[in-house]
């Protein structure tokens, strides 16, 4: 274990034995150590608190350890909710001198995702309370506004034809019905570059149907897949095409 991480857990550690109003009074300056780190390590600030509610900074990583901006073709990212995830992978790719696009697919309509978790609450329920009633695509306008190098596909996911010649890394995290799992695997599968990944959200999680489906694909397509990578804390696999 390193040295940095034992201090990280040394002040989680004391950080959760503080009485509650000392906790509360922290929290700004914890915040904004947040962000300072952040931008260190990435080289632009985080987006709004709130806006990517996977934690794009781990999918930023693997692409760096799998070397995928050296892979061909542009990413491409299905479903974007409040665009914080979208922001920062256009600013990665800038910080890297890439010229690769980032082309977002979301029919910005919440109400489109009727499906049911675990818990029996509809997706699009859970898109209602986490917005308070605030626009979704005036959100993902004002995370994203200036980043040049992401292209906006604001049509349902089934009725896309991909305007890229290559993919070299895929995220899907739109309707998450099994039929829009399949076709967005597919969406993307066709153009995905040897070597290239695409990850999907919400697998081994709260929707069994996702988890059903990608393992189906998984199976039907093993010949043609290098590697598979869990990410357990959020949620997310990875998916190598073989080269």
């Amino acid at each position: 274990m390193s040295i940095s991480l034992r201090t990280e857990e040394a002040v989680a550690s004391i950080r959760r034995r503080l009485p509650a109003p000392v906790k509360s009074a922290l929290r700004p300056a914890q915040s904004l150590y947040r962000d300072l780190r952040f931008w260190a390590r990435y080289g632009f600030p985080a987006p709004p608190r709130g806006t990517d509610q996977v934690g794009y900074e781990a999918m930023i990583e693997f692409c760096r350890d799998r070397r995928l901006m050296s892979v061909p073709g542009d990413i491409v990212e299905v479903g974007a909710f409040c665009g914080g995830g979208s922001y920062k992978l256009g600013k990665f790719l800038l910080t890297q001198g890439s010229q690769k696009k980032v082309y977002v697919i979301d029919c910005f309509d919440i109400n489109a995702d009727q499906t049911q978790n675990t818990d029996k609450n509809t997706m699009a329920h859970l898109y209602e309370v986490s917005l308070k009633g605030k626009s979704q695509r005036e959100i993902f306008g004002q995370v994203t506004a200036g980043i040049p190098n992401i292209l906006v596909i604001a049509q349902d996911s089934k009725t896309v034809e991909l305007p890229v010649e290559a993919v070299c890394f895929g995220f899907v995290d739109g309707n998450h019905a099994e039929d829009y799992v399949a076709n967005d695997f597919y969406l993307v599968w066709k153009k995905l570059s040897p070597g290239g990944v695409i990850a999907f959200h919400d697998y081994g999680y709260d929707l069994p149907g996702v988890t059903a489906m990608i393992d189906l694909l998984h199976a039907r397509h093993l010949a043609e897949i290098a590697e598979v990578h869990l990410d357990n804390q959020r949620h997310v696999i990875y998916i190598q095409k073989a080269s």
